[in-house]
C-alpha cells in the first residue's frame, strides 16, 4: 500500500512539474508574440508556429490580422494572464492562457493556445476582441 502511495504522490509531483513548465514556456511564447508584433514581425510569428495555426490560416491573413492588430491597437503596453489551462487531448498537449492586454490605443482580450512539443511552446491558435479595434 505504502509503495502504491509513493507513486501515485511521485507521478502527481512529476505532472505538476510538467505543467508549471508548460505555463511558463506558454507565457514566454506570449512575450516573444508581443516583441514581434510590435516589430512588425509577423511572418516570425506565422513561421514559428505549430502546423495547428498554419493549416487554419494562410501567412497573408493572418499577416494582415496581425497588421490591422498593430496599426490599430498600437504598441503593446502591458497584460496579465486572466486563466489558463494544460489539457492532454488525442492531438497533443496544449496550454492554452486568456490575457487581459493594454495596448497604446485600447484594451483587448486576448487568447492564445500552444502545442506543446519536448517543453517548447508553438502557437496554435490566437483570437483577439476589441472594441478599439472597431472603434479606430
Amino acid at each position: 500500500m505504502r509503495t502504491l502511495t509513493t507513486l501515485i504522490a511521485g507521478a502527481a509531483c512529476l505532472a505538476g512539474c510538467s505543467v508549471a513548465a508548460n505555463r511558463s514556456a506558454a507565457e514566454a511564447g506570449i512575450a516573444d508574440f508581443h516583441k514581434a508584433l510590435d516589430a512588425g514581425q509577423f511572418d516570425t510569428i506565422y513561421d514559428g508556429a505549430s502546423p495547428d495555426m498554419k493549416t487554419a490560416s494562410a501567412p497573408q491573413a493572418f499577416g494582415g490580422m496581425l497588421a490591422a492588430v498593430h496599426r490599430k491597437l498600437g504598441a503593446f503596453r502591458s497584460g496579465t494572464a486572466v486563466n489558463w489551462n494544460d489539457s492532454h487531448t488525442m492531438k497533443g498537449e496544449f496550454v492554452t492562457i486568456s490575457y487581459a492586454a493594454i495596448y497604446e490605443r485600447g484594451k483587448a482580450q486576448e487568447s492564445f493556445a500552444y502545442r506543446m512539443l519536448s517543453g517548447r511552446a508553438e502557437l496554435a491558435g490566437y483570437h483577439i476582441a476589441s472594441d478599439a479595434l472597431i472603434l479606430n
